[in-house]
Formats: structure tokens, C-alpha cells, sequence
């Protein structure tokens, strides 16, 4: 659906580039201006990174960049994902052999189906600005669980994560049926904690844990952004946690007995 839509960081990058050239600068000379690499005006003309907060004016000075494309950057800036821990975590997505997740408020983003990513990325955002650039990013890092030698994955969510309306009735039953046909393979564990368990340690937010070349890396996340967790201490901790809220999760065939009769109870 998305695959020949232009995103806005795409868009802001080919007016950047536009500009650069219409004032006949090469990106190595665009890049001593500031200073920096000519590889990240590269990346900004692609779209793949967002001119930083610091960098506009200079920019701007430089180029001459229309009103319109200020006002687009400054919407794109004010929602930016750190590209660091992004790139760097879906690496990990991407190499690791053991990936463990806990959601307490959503369907964890490798497991989404296209309706539901889409739903999920409009929340909060007044703009549609590269709403379809985000979902496409987010249906890209599904590709880790569909590698040759994928990772076994093992999601544990709160039942509240397949009782809040996301989307539409429609969007619900979608994505809880995927769940159930996503939990046929042998490598995909998912178990619910039921509303019966009551409070519990998982209400702190999502987590992540992931085992690559032997070793334990975690991800956690806030309102504000995320973060890739290494010190050993750190992973221990959050290991801990994520075993506590696994023994108190439903065994796997309950808990996709439940999702199931989640799924009919969507209705249009």
C-alpha cells in the first residue's frame, strides 16, 4: 500500500538535496559548513536521519529552505526516535537468537499486523506527517522473525493488551487472529497474565530482553523515548523481572485459548 509513497523525511530530503544543488555545493562542502561528516548530509538526504534541532538554522542560512519545509522538519523533529538506540536495536532485532518481550498496553511491534501498526502510530500524533513511513519501518523489523534461522520469541502481555479497543472492531479481530496463527510456529511463545492475577510488577511498562553472541542486551521504553540496556547488573534486573511476570502469565495453550475467544468477541 505504502510502497511508492513518498515519506515526509523523504520529501524533506529531496528539497535538501534540491537546494544544496541549486546552490551548486557538493555535499562535502555543504558538510564543513557546519562542521560535520559528508556521510550525514547523505543520511539526510535520504531521508534516513533528521537534521538535528541545532543544525535548522545553519541549514536554513545556507540553503534558504522554504517556510513550508521548516514547518514539516519541525513537526519531524518534535517526534524523532533517537536514531542511536533505534539503529542499534533493530540490529540486535536482527542477529539476535533469543528475543523476550512484555507489553502491558499493546500488541509487541514485531507481532502487529498492518491495520494495527497504523492505529497504534496515529495515537498522539495531530499530524499524519510520515505516518506511512513509520508503518512501513514497523512491518520491516518483522522480517527478524521470518530469517532463515529466526529467534525464538517469547511475548508475555497483560490481558489488557488484547481488551483495549485499538482501531476498529475489525483491527482487533485481525490482530488477535494473527497472534493465535503466529503462535503455531515453533518458535513463537505467547502467553497472556490474566485480569484475575490482579497487580503485578509488569504495570512499570514494556520490556525486552535479547541473547546475541552469547550475550544479554535488554530495551525498555517510557513516554518519552527508549532505551538499550547493557551494564550486566541492569539485564540481570530486568531478567528477573521479565521471569516474575512469566510465572504469572497463563500456560501457552490457555493463554491462546483465551486470545481466540478475544478475537470473536470483536465484532462489527
Amino acid at each position: 500500500m505504502s510502497g511508492n509513497h513518498m515519506t515526509a523525511r523523504q520529501f524533506v530530503g529531496r528539497e535538501i538535496r534540491h537546494a544544496r544543488e541549486s546552490k551548486q555545493l557538493t555535499r562535502a562542502e555543504l558538510a564543513k559548513t557546519f562542521p560535520v561528516s559528508e556521510s550525514l548530509v547523505a543520511s539526510w538526504e535520504t531521508g534516513r536521519l533528521i537534521p538535528k534541532t541545532e543544525y535548522i538554522p545553519h541549514l536554513t542560512g545556507i540553503l534558504g529552505l522554504p517556510d513550508v519545509i521548516l514547518r514539516i522538519l519541525d513537526d519531524l523533529v518534535s517526534r524523532e526516535v533517537a536514531p542511536e538506540w533505534l539503529d542499534k536495536w533493530t540490529r540486535v532485532e536482527c542477529e539476535a537468537t533469543t528475543l523476550l518481550w512484555y507489553e502491558s498496553t499493546v500488541i509487541p511491534g514485531l507481532l502487529q499486523t498492518e491495520e494495527y501498526a497504523r492505529a497504534v502510530l496515529r495515537l498522539g500524533k495531530p499530524s499524519p506527517l510520515d505516518l506511512e513511513g513509520q508503518v512501513s519501518t514497523r512491518l520491516a523489523r518483522q522480517k527478524a522473525l521470518t530469517r532463515e534461522d529466526p529467534p525464538l520469541y517469547h511475548a508475555v502481555l497483560d490481558e489488557a493488551v488484547i481488551r483495549r479497543p485499538v482501531g476498529s472492531p475489525k483491527t482487533m479481530r485481525d490482530q488477535l487472529i494473527r497472534l493465535v496463527e503466529l503462535s503455531e510456529r515453533d518458535e513463537v511463545i505467547i502467553q497472556v497474565i490474566p485480569f484475575e492475577v490482579g497487580a503485578h510488577a509488569g504495570f512499570a511498562g514494556p520490556i525486552v530482553l535479547a541473547s546475541i553472541n552469547g550475550a544479554e542486551v535488554a530495551y525498555v521504553d517510557n513516554a518519552l523515548r527508549g532505551e538499550v540496556v547493557e551494564k550486566p547488573e541492569d539485564v540481570a534486573a530486568i531478567r528477573r523481572l521479565w521471569q516474575m511476570l512469566s510465572a504469572k502469565a497463563l500456560h501457552e495453550d490457555a493463554s491462546i485459548e483465551l486470545i481466540t475467544k478475544a478475537a470473536h468477541e470483536w465484532v462489527t
